[in-house]
Formats: C-alpha cells, structure tokens, sequence
C-alpha cells in the first residue's frame, strides 16, 4: 500500500535530532490496519541490521559510505543551501549548531564497520526515544504495540540544551568564488529571544514581516520595489534563536543588496511597520499552521520540538499567541535581534541563468 519509511536527521538547537518517520494507510483504507506491521518493521530496522560476523556487513557499510561521500560533494549544487550553510558555521563558530548534519569527507573515511558497530549498539542502550502518531487509531492501542516492540529500550531523554546568545562582538564575514550565474548572499542575525521566550510569538511574527512571506518587506521593497536582486527572504530558527535573511542577484547589485536588506531590518527596529504589512503576516502565519491540520508528519514535528524543548503549546493555542501579537512586541522582539555573519559566494559566470 506504498507505506514510506523514512530517516530524520537535523538540529534541534544545539541538539541532534535522528530517527525514524512512517506514512501508512489506516486501518479504514486498509483491512486491519498496517499499523502493527510498521511499527514491528520499524523495531526491525532499530534492532536487527544485516551484520556478519557481529558487525555490521563490511560491503553495506562501504557502500553508505559512498553514499555519504557524494551527498556531502553535491552541497555545492544548491549555491543557495551552501550559502545559508557556511553562514551558519560563521554565525555559530565553536557551537554545536555549526557542524554539518552529514559531517565531512575526512570523518566518513574513518568509520569501519566495528566502530559503527558499537556506535549502533550505544545509541540502541542509551538513548530513550520519543513516539507521535497521527490518526485514528486508539492511542491506547498504539502505545501497547509500541510497548511490545520498543519496551526493552532503556537510556535517558536527554535534557533540552542550547546556547542562545543577543550579538557576536562584530559581524563575521567571508566570501567564496563558484561558477555562477548569480551571486548568492547570506546574512545571519542572532537573538536572545527562544522558543521558551514570552517574545517567541512576537519574533515569529517579526520574521514575517521582515522576509517570511512573498508580502514582506524584502520580498517587496528590496525584490520588487528596487529590483534589486532575484529573490531576498528571512528564516527564522527558533529553538537556536537565529534568522537567516538569503538572495540571489547580479554582482553588480551585491553591496547595494545587502544594505538594503540592513535598512529594512533597521526600519522594522524603529517600528516602521505599516497596517497592511502586519495583516499580511497575519494571513501568511494563520495560514501555515492551519495547513499543519492537513500534513501528519507536520503535526509530529511541531509537538515533538516542543516537548523536547520543554514547551506545551497546542497548535491551536500557538496560533492564538501569535494572534494576540502586538505592534509594539514585535518592535521590541526586532530590537533583541543582532546581525552577526555575512557570507558571500561571487559567481564568475556571466548571464542570468542559476535558479
């Protein structure tokens, strides 16, 4: 019934964050439900690897690492993931938040079948992992298959930390060339402001506006208004405590860019906020969560950050955080903000063909 299984692998602050996701039919589509298969098959996957000899298989393991090997070489082929990323190793020197999810080249030559061996058999006794299920069955009924299958897990969770620091000392810059079309420009901000934060709506908010949505202030004035670039958007990380604002434009149009970005971000610390902006970034925002009621894996990664960071929010009761949001708190959550890195890759390319 084309169940998926899949691998999660990212940061939860400073936290790493892996395991397993399942999208199945339910027991309504079809006959008695797939759910006991999946989560036997899944227990399967954690416990029982194909191994040789008590290691895990040798030709398996060198065929991952190559696997491996050629993700980490294709960071290169999204200049706009690449750019983001080394802003965030700027950003973020020395904090776990910095290194790579899938590591370098360097480390994945030195795993061997032994060490990954024991690496498997540490993670399986000492880590205690957390469960969500969306759908219809009994949660009771899950939580007895769950049992039956993951009961003899032992381990901790491990308590939520991350390090959530206003400013670096100066900004932090760097710059690479690549054969590009486009320039490509990254820009990191730091706050103090988290998800435990009372400012945490506000600053989701804030984010919105400044390039959260195709109704923003980047997106309009610096896109369309001055032309000034192909796309220019912000991001925000709110377990880190970091915004990201990225854009794609000709070399030409670099520090006339990456002022403007900076003058829209002062604009928005004075409070230069009009009436329709903020609506925008309403609409936009009620809009996203309320397609969380629409996306089952969605929905398990917004409650699983938060019980892990400690938080209780509903989506509903999110939501209506950012709904009771006012002016004057977004102001004050923009003036918690901080740039800190910029990380610029020049192309050495010419024409207007990249994205």
């Amino acid at each position: 019934y084309s169940t998926a299984i899949g691998i999660k692998n990212r940061r939860l602050g400073d936290m790493h964050n892996v395991g397993f996701s399942a999208d199945f039919l339910g027991e309504k589509y079809a006959g008695n439900g797939l759910l006991p298969e999946v989560i036997a098959t899944l227990a399967e996957i954690l416990f029982a690897p194909a191994t040789e000899g008590g290691l895990l298989r040798e030709a398996v393991v060198e065929s991952e690492k190559n696997n491996l090997r050629d993700a980490i070489r294709a960071t290169v082929n999204d200049p706009r993931a690449y750019a983001l990323s080394h802003c965030r190793k700027l950003l973020c020197r020395g904090e776990p938040y910095a290194v790579s999810l899938i590591g370098k080249e360097c480390d994945v030559d030195a795993i061997t079948a032994a060490g990954l061996t024991q690496r498997h058999r540490t993670f399986v006794n000492d880590h205690k992992p957390v469960f969500f299920y969306v759908g219809a069955t009994s949660p009771e009924t899950v939580a007895a298959l769950l049992d039956k299958h993951f009961g003899a897990l032992g381990g901790t969770l491990p308590t939520y930390s991350t390090s959530v620091l206003p400013q670096v000392s100066e900004i932090r810059r760097s710059q690479e060339q690549m054969p590009l079309c486009q320039d490509k420009l990254a820009i990191g901000f730091r706050t103090d402001v988290s998800i435990t934060h009372p400012l945490a709506p506000a600053t989701v908010l804030m984010n919105e506006i400044f390039g959260g949505s195709p109704a923003s202030k980047l997106f309009l004035n610096v896109r369309e208004k001055r032309s000034l670039c192909y796309h220019c958007s912000s991001s925000l990380d709110l377990y880190k405590g970091v915004l990201f604002a990225q854009s794609g434009m000709r070399s030409e149009n670099r520090e006339i860019t990456e002022q403007a970005i900076f003058e829209e971000f002062d604009a928005l610390q004075r409070g230069e906020i009009t009436a329709r902006e903020l609506e925008a970034a309403r609409s936009s925002l009620k809009h996203s969560y309320t397609q969380l009621y629409d996306n089952a894996a969605a929905m398990a990664d917004f409650y699983l950050n938060r019980v892990v960071a400690g938080g209780s929010d509903s989506i509903e009761s999110w939501r209506e955080r950012i709904a009771a949001v006012t002016l004057d708190q977004i102001v004050q959550a923009a003036q918690h903000v901080r740039p800190g890195a910029v990380f610029f890759v020049n192309g050495t390319m010419d024409g207007e063909v990249d994205e």
